[in-house]
């Protein structure tokens, strides 16, 4: 494995870089595995491994939100503007 940094080739299994101390490999996030009850009262319960991936809509929400009271802060401003200036 050569380094992205200097290009001093180091062991396929080092982290760091023996020339400047870079980071070789960058860690990687695995999905965690959680077990879920399926089923219904009336039925047999089983356990399913699932994986589960977070994503976050909270950022686009936020993002969306935030663009609709500054395009209503607009209209306001230019209402306001029109009524003095008329």
């Amino acid at each position: 494995m050569f380094c992205r940094k200097c290009g001093e080739e180091n062991p396929e299994n080092a982290m760091f870089c023996r020339n400047c101390g870079e980071k070789l490999k960058e860690d990687v996030k695995k999905a965690e595995v959680i077990d879920t009850p399926v089923g219904t009262n009336n039925q047999r319960t089983h356990t399913a491994h699932q994986t589960t991936t977070t994503t976050s809509s909270t950022s686009k929400d936020n993002d969306w939100t935030t663009c609709c009271i500054c395009i209503v802060a607009v209209f306001i401003i230019f209402g306001i503007l029109g009524l003095i200036f008329r």
